[in-house]
């Protein structure tokens, strides 16, 4: 048996020898025991890199933040444990079960040794599995020859966790006002050359709703990466306890499956800017549309399954279970096609007729 190791003072447990998986993704590999809500199971191993300093940055939401308390030198991330496992033993179980496993995603944190540990830890997974990879970057360390050779090594798809909708919530939270250290414009400029180097739809970008953004600025930012050639993939803010966030209350399931729904319209390009109104707080107020349409999409679940990065056959392959809610509350991105019962429940919590606007023709 395979034992997990625990981080403390005492210990160095850091990679490339070393290195964390989700909670999901330990039960996925039969290195813990436990089942899933309504038998959702993990489609995609994902991996966080591993430092007894962790990450350097100082994200106001995140459970890795600079200056977050912890506990014996270990932190908890997006609220759950992350055991620490030897890399080769991660390895060995997901090429003994990749019959299960659609997809492996290696995380990075800011920190000095995680470029060079990523393309390490990259190429073992490539050279002994089959299972496409991502890599989920952390842009102020990366410039484009580093994304190159992600390529070459055997990633096929990036991701960038802007999370922040626009500039100024990014500084509230990620940048200046928080000592964070990172730069927005950084982030666009590699997720540009992201695009070049992979291709367009290859590059997924989390965002996240309820850290203090507007209506109008996601829909602004869901349209231009629309432009750039990335997808929007959207996560529900849940505080973590002791983050500088951690009193902030989460959104409104009503709010975040309406912006679920126009994030699918505009990725799909099914609406145009002119189709989408805004109070003057910013709140979506009306969504110009046709009913045949918005009936047929809320009726495909499709809106509201976990955003994702594709497996080998082009269905989902990253589905987080309950990485934004936990088992048992309403789902608020579902890890499997939700059924009718489900499709009648977000009807009511979305309440759509509020903006949905079926009567008004749709602008060429």
């Amino acid at each position: 048996m395979v034992a997990i190791l625990e981080q403390n003072h005492n210990k160095t447990i850091s990679n490339p020898e070393y290195i964390k998986t989700s909670l999901a993704s330990a039960i996925g590999l039969r290195f813990r025991s436990g089942r899933f809500y309504r038998d959702a199971k993990p489609l995609c191993i994902n991996l966080l890199l591993s430092y007894p300093d962790n990450c350097y940055a100082n994200c106001a939401y995140c459970g890795l933040a600079r200056s977050r308390p912890q506990n014996n030198g270990e932190k908890s991330f997006i609220r759950v444990d992350w055991p620490v496992l030897k890399t080769e033993d991660v390895i060995e179980r997901i090429e003994r079960y990749q019959s299960n496993i659609r997809r492996v995603c290696v995380s990075m944190v800011t920190h000095k040794n995680a470029v060079s540990d990523t393309f390490s830890i990259t190429k073992q997974i490539a050279q002994c599995c089959h299972s496409p990879i991502s890599v989920l970057i952390t842009p102020n360390l990366m410039n484009k020859e580093d994304l190159v050779r992600l390529k070459e090594i055997g990633a096929d798809t990036i991701g960038i966790g802007l999370d922040a909708a626009s500039k100024r919530v990014f500084e509230l939270t990620r940048g200046k006002k928080v000592n964070g250290g990172l730069v927005w414009a950084k982030y666009w400029e590699v997720l540009e050359d992201a695009v070049d180097v992979f291709g367009r739809e290859k590059i997924s970008c989390h965002i996240m709703v309820g850290i203090g953004e507007t209506d109008s600025e996601l829909v602004e930012i869901f349209f231009k990466l629309r432009e750039c050639g990335a997808l929007a993939h959207l996560f529900s803010f849940y505080p973590e306890p002791d983050s500088t966030m951690s009193l902030r209350n989460r959104p409104s399931l009503r709010r975040f499956r309406r912006i679920q729904l126009v994030r699918y319209l505009i990725e799909n390009e099914i609406i145009k800017e002119k189709h989408l109104l805004c109070d003057g707080k910013g709140k979506i107020s009306k969504v110009l549309t046709n009913n045949d349409i918005i009936n047929s999409i809320i009726e495909s679940g499709k809106p509201f399954i976990t955003g994702g990065c594709e497996g080998k056959n082009g269905e989902i392959g990253c589905n987080r279970p309950f990485g934004s809610y936990r088992p048992g509350e309403p789902f608020r991105d579902f890890p499997f096609q939700p059924g009718s019962d489900d499709i009648l429940r977000i009807r009511k919590e979305s309440k759509l007729d509020e903006i949905i606007c079926f009567e008004c023709n749709l602008v060429s």
